[in-house]
């Protein structure tokens, strides 16, 4: 049954590598992802299009010049009384205008219409920032995750290497006596358990390539290049006292408040909220508009034949009643510039409390790395030892065993704390609304 089980593993270890495939770098594959999500291409054309309600904003400003001509047909046509005698006009008339008008004041209505254009335009702006991050933080995470994978698929190789070696060496001491049969089913569970995990591993591991694959929008088998830690950066953040981790701390509150687009779009919000309130104000104030125009008639007499006028007017107008509605317009949108203004504040309490708790997590993490590195080291030097050991006779099989899940239990926390540090550092600087993995060493020399 372990040789079956080995074999199948086998044939899933074969299933990718029997297609072509090519390794592929956390940037290369952030550049693909961007070509390929639908979600940051609709982002893009929402950019676009508060662009272009930006632009029709400032149109409301200038003057509105149309051109305008009529024909008339009358039947039966019209006749005047002319020097004691009717004449009979033309049953077809034709007619041309030049209209303009411009507006002069209009409550601030115009204006307040294209300040909230232009910061629908930044939030536009911000949110395609936002979503260009949160897609590189994905495909980061799904490149951790296969790495992170791959790495438990070694020790699960590695582990199921040394079952087999154990395995052999219990056959000997079987054959020849110093064994009991007991502690020789002890290591045929052993090998028929890590059998199963590594057939387990392999199967995660090919799945999450699979996923990586699928988000990327590839179809050809991509590979995750290796990341070496920055052992510099590690020691660093692992040494901070308490009064250095909240001087850290206060620097990540000051890039966020500058760089983090979530907060910069809940301040545009509200900018939006009070000038639509502004907006409603404008309501009870007087309009007033130019308007001027250029006619050409016919004399109804002679075709094609036009004579001239011109018209200018200055038209003010002055709500009166009712005002009840516009009233109620303006306390409603008051208590609506609240609302917004009370949501932006729960808002940016819940963002520092996530900052927080992101360089807490962070510190931590890197803490967790260079405790489990050691950890790592002390309990491969004590399994080399007592596996030595058990080969001379001089330890049991149980106390060996117990070195395995120990030496197992150190190489997985070690392989989990490795990548729950790039997590934590690629959830701070998501937080912090950059992607430059060196802003986080900037943050040290200031």
């Amino acid at each position: 049954m372990p040789r079956y089980i080995t074999i199948i593993t086998l044939l899933c270890m074969l299933s990718l590598s029997a297609q072509e495939t090519r390794t592929i770098g956390l940037d290369a594959a952030k550049t693909m992802a961007l070509q390929q999500n639908q979600e940051y291409q609709g982002e893009k054309a929402a950019l676009e299009a508060a662009k272009w309600s930006k632009t029709n904003a400032i149109s409301s400003f200038l003057p509105n010049l149309s051109l305008g001509g009529t024909l008339l047909y009358m039947d039966p046509a019209r006749s005047i009384p002319v020097g004691g005698q009717n004449v009979t006009m033309n049953k077809d008339q034709r007619s041309l205008a030049l209209n303009l008008s411009q507006p002069l004041f209009m409550g601030g209505r115009l204006y307040q219409a294209y300040k909230i254009a232009s910061a629908s335009y930044q939030m536009a702006d911000l949110s395609l920032q936002m979503q260009e991050l949160q897609l590189k933080a994905e495909v980061e995470k799904k490149y951790y995750a296969v790495l992170q994978l791959k790495d438990i698929l070694d020790i699960a190789i590695r582990e199921h290497e040394q079952a087999v070696q154990n395995l052999a060496l219990a056959d000997l001491k079987l054959e020849s006596g110093i064994l009991s049969r007991a502690d020789h089913l002890r290591f045929q569970a052993s090998l028929a358990n890590k059998d199963i995990a590594l057939l387990q591993s392999q199967t995660a591991y090919d799945l999450a390539i699979r996923d990586f694959m699928n988000y990327l929008g590839s179809s050809q088998p991509l590979m995750p290049e290796d990341i070496e830690l920055d052992v510099a950066e590690i020691q660093r953040l692992s040494q901070l006292d308490q009064q250095q981790i909240r001087s850290f701390q206060d620097r990540a509150y000051s890039l966020a408040q500058r760089e983090n687009q979530n907060l910069k779009i809940l301040d545009k919000s509200t900018e939006i909220s009070q000038r639509a309130y502004k907006i409603a104000n404008a309501s009870f104030w007087p309009s007033l508009t130019l308007v001027g125009s250029r006619s050409y008639d016919e004399n109804g007499i002679d075709r094609y034949e036009f004579e001239a006028s011109n018209q200018i007017m200055l038209n003010l107008s002055v709500p009166l009643l009712p005002q009840v509605g516009n009233y109620a317009k303006s306390r409603q949108a008051h208590y609506e510039a609240q609302k917004a203004a009370y949501a932006v504040e729960s808002a940016k309490d819940g963002i520092d409390l996530g900052l927080e708790a992101a360089t807490i997590n962070l510190i931590s993490s890197a803490r967790s790395v260079k405790n489990a590195q050691l950890s790592l080291s002390i309990t491969e030097d004590m399994y080399a030892q007592l596996s030595e050991r058990f080969r001379l006779n001089m330890i049991s099989t149980l106390e060996l065993m117990d070195a395995e899940l120990m030496l197992s239990a150190a190489r997985m926390a070690h392989a989990k704390a490795y990548y729950d540090f790039l997590k934590a550092r690629l959830n701070l600087l998501s937080l912090l609304g950059s992607d430059d993995e060196e802003l986080l060493s900037t943050m040290f020399t200031q």
